[in-house]
């Protein structure tokens, strides 16, 4: 069911529409005969259908729209010519990149919380997401949820299959083991390449905050955790010369993306601290360009890390919280290893 929270942001975004579309219509650049499609304006601002068509709506009890024999409806009331040229963004007053604007902030909004629950699946078991349901769930458009869809593929949170349907990809304590396997024979590569090229005041930025934040764990703020683990796995790793090495790797960023929704959230913080002098022993071999030396560290964090994971995933899948989504239609497998 749709919350509270997501009803107030549906009708603040509705209240928003409409006065668009109003002030376009009022100031001619919406003309009369213009066909209004609610598809056309939801990909325009990366809305769902949903607050369109009630802006619709209260354009057409204003008499400002108008039905006609077509799908849709056109400005005025007039039943004439119908101009069926799609609308553009500057059609309701905004430019190219204040349209764009519009969908980069819808898909931002929504990043975070989408990504939450596809873990949640992932932890369950693999589920089929509907993405139109999950699109109207969060009131944006289709395109934007197959933006925000894509990047969790490419994170390994989700798969499509050869129809094209979403599903979650489970993770388990032998996909842990899988990932773990492909990220220690390729992550020390790619650090120990990194760390000829990366520049140094980016090692001593990443350094300092790493230093800032050992003497006060555990009281950490779960978002900070997360920082400055991708620190280490995503900004200095990106810096390698070699991007076959790191496009291959983002498929493992599942693994971050659970510690940064669970850690410190619904798994507490462990009384040592988590990872911070295995960083700090990396960061110090990239300072002294030792390529040879940074593979190692990489090595020993990464199995040590590996321990960690696989306890806090048998921790998670042992809970058993039940999901109750309305964009998830059916269980494809549900894995007997929730009840071993």
């Amino acid at each position: 069911m749709t919350t509270a929270k997501t009803q107030q942001q549906d009708s603040r975004l509705t209240t928003k529409i409409t006065a668009l579309l109003q002030e376009a219509i009022l100031c001619g650049l919406l003309p009369k005969g213009q066909l209004l499609l609610e598809t056309h304006v939801a990909n325009l601002v990366g809305s769902s259908r949903g607050p369109i068509k009630r802006a619709f709506a209260q354009l057409h009890a204003d008499g400002m729209i108008s039905r006609f024999e077509g799908r849709g409806y056109i400005v005025g009331s007039d039943q004439g010519t119908v101009i069926r040229t799609p609308i553009s963004a500057r059609a309701l007053g905004l430019e190219d990149q204040e349209a764009a604007g519009l969908k980069e902030r819808a898909l931002e909004s929504i990043h975070d919380p989408v990504e939450s629950q596809l873990i949640r699946c992932s932890l369950h078991g693999r589920f089929r997401i509907n993405e139109n349901e999950l699109a109207n769930h969060y009131g944006v458009s289709r395109t934007v949820m197959h933006d925000v869809l894509m990047l969790a593929q490419v994170n390994g949170l989700v798969v499509k299959d050869e129809r094209s349907r979403w599903y979650s990809v489970p993770l388990d304590e032998h996909r842990v083991n899988c990932l773990y396997e492909l990220r220690e024979h390729l992550e020390p590569i790619a650090l120990s390449k990194a760390a000829g090229v990366i520049p140094m005041s980016e090692l001593e930025r990443v350094g300092r905050r790493l230093a800032e934040a050992m003497p006060r764990y555990p009281n950490l703020p779960a978002d900070e955790l997360d920082d400055l683990e991708l620190d280490l796995h995503v900004r200095c790793l990106g810096h390698c010369p070699n991007p076959e090495l790191v496009e291959a790797l983002k498929r493992t960023r599942c693994i971050l993306i659970f510690g940064k929704h669970l850690l410190g959230r619904e798994i507490a913080l462990p009384h040592e601290e988590p990872f911070f002098h295995e960083h700090q022993r990396i960061f110090d071999a990239m300072m002294r360009r030792d390529g040879e030396a940074v593979a190692r560290e990489a090595r020993a964090h990464l199995d040590k890390a590996r321990l960690k994971v696989l306890d806090r995933v048998r921790h998670s899948r042992s809970m058993g919280v039940p999901l109750d989504l309305p964009y998830i239609k059916e269980a494809a497998v549900r894995e007997a290893a929730l009840t071993a």
